[in-house]
This record gives structure tokens, sequence and C-alpha cells, in this order.
């Protein structure tokens, strides 16, 4: 699949026109070339109540990064809470927008 940062007014527009592809929304905590760096990440974001996982992908001229994401999200009022009680503890997030491209067109 894909993936790419988006905006809130860009997760809005999604939620009210048919997706062409599967679309869904993450909040991404962080990114760090030191698993052990996005272990302690998804710890305190586990303290806060806020279950997150670590995806680990290889950046072409970048190496191996692992990512910490909470979600997935399809309600934006959901994402905003998430979001604002992430905030409240100290941590910044990118939205991120994932389209799996191996779904059927329309479905």
């Amino acid at each position: 699949g894909s993936e790419e940062p988006v905006t809130e007014q860009q997760f809005k527009d999604a939620q009210n026109k048919p997706a062409q592809a599967k679309e869904t929304f993450y909040l991404q905590a962080g990114a760090f070339q030191n698993a052990p760096d996005a272990d302690n990440l998804k710890a305190r974001l586990a303290l806060v109540g806020m279950a997150a996982s670590v995806q680990t992908t290889t950046l072409p001229d970048k190496g191996v990064w692992h990512r910490v994401r909470v979600g997935p999200y399809t309600a934006i009022e959901e994402l905003n809470r998430a979001r604002e009680t992430l905030k409240q503890n100290g941590i910044e997030t990118t939205l991120i927008k994932v389209r799996d491209t191996t779904a059927p067109a329309g479905k």
C-alpha cells in the first residue's frame, strides 16, 4: 500500500466521499532508527491509555525505521480525542493516511 501525511481537513474530506481504495488513518507519535526508543515511546503511550503499535520499515537511502503509531481511526471525533489526550501528555503527532492499494477500486 501507500501512505502519506495528511491534514485534518483532508481527513474530514475523505470521510465525506466514497473511498476508491481502502483508507485508514493513524496518529504517528514518532519514528526511530533504534528499536528500543520506539518500544519506550510505545510503553509511554500505554501509560496514558493509548494502545500503539510499532511498524518497522526500510526507507530508501535512510535505512530501517521503527514507526510508533496509534490507530487506526475512521471517525474524526475519535481521532481528535486521541490527539488531544496525547497533546496533553506532551506527545505531538502527525496524521498519516494509509491506502491499501490491494483492495479493488470501489469496494
